[in-house]
């Protein structure tokens, strides 16, 4: 058993995941681009955009944006999604979305009308500033990834484009959609809705390495390397493989602390 493949990208994810990534504040210090990007970027925001933004989770509704982005025939900029976004009746939204999902969120006329504002603005005040060379590499890395579809089965082919995400085929995962993002990196953007995943994946490196520094890649396994029981976990490691409960035991620290030292985003 397998699942179909698809590597699809336009502007339009990355408009999606750049909000994404501001509205995960409790992830800022996790991500590349750090808390001073959130920072600076909220300084490019008027005050009724930056305050509404900050009374926003990423929730049910947020996931909906994700579903309906994959559905869209216009992903090629920002506007054009906008603006097919904005066209669609809350019984336009019904009809694409229920071949997805049992339940909604709430009424999708208001949620249309939130999100469509949020966006944007969003869009407006941030996204169009947006390097283009930036959404050139994430065109390339996509157009890359797509011609290797079918020189591996698609799991195996996924875990390498992810970096070590494995989706298992079967009921729950019959197509998976993979989508390269930069502002959430290092981390993977993912989405289930029925048999269909999305994936924002990370990609490996960034589009302004500059030659006379470290690599972004290479700066966050020094950072991840820094925490003195990682270490003490690579030492043990390295006379070969340990249950998680060894590595408890030699450590002795708790299992949540070590959890968390093993399952760091950097690592």
């Amino acid at each position: 058993m397998s699942y179909k493949l698809e590597v699809a990208f336009g502007p339009a994810n990355e408009l999606l995941n750049s909000l994404h990534t501001y509205l995960c504040k409790k992830f800022y210090k996790k991500t590349d681009l750090g808390s001073e990007w959130a920072r600076q970027t909220e300084q490019k925001l008027n005050k009724t955009l930056a305050s509404a933004l900050a009374e926003t989770e990423i929730s049910a509704e947020w996931k909906l944006m994700y579903l309906l982005l994959h559905l869209c025939p216009h992903k090629e900029n920002a506007e054009r999604f906008l603006a097919w976004f904005e066209r669609m009746t809350a019984g336009d939204m019904y009809e694409l979305l229920a071949p997805y999902m049992s339940s909604f969120p709430g009424e999708l006329g208001a949620i249309r009308d939130r999100w469509l504002s949020l966006l944007s603005e969003w869009n407006r005040q941030y996204f169009v500033g947006t390097d283009p060379k930036l959404l050139e590499w994430l065109s390339e890395d996509a157009a890359s990834r797509r011609a290797r579809i079918g020189t591996l089965p698609p799991d195996a082919l996924a875990e390498q484009i992810t970096n070590g995400l494995y989706f298992e085929p079967g009921a729950e995962c019959e197509k998976l959609v993979l989508s390269p993002q930069y502002h959430f990196q290092p981390a993977n953007i993912i989405y289930t809705f029925g048999g269909l995943t999305v994936c924002q994946y990370a990609v490996d490196g960034s589009y302004d390495d500059l030659a006379d520094e470290p690599s972004r890649r290479l700066y966050r396994q020094l950072r991840s390397l820094s925490e003195k029981s990682r270490l003490r976990i690579l030492r043990y490691l390295n006379a070969g493989p340990r249950s998680f409960t060894e590595i408890v035991r030699y450590i002795g620290i708790s299992k949540g602390i070590t959890d968390l030292s093993r399952e760091s985003p950097c690592l």
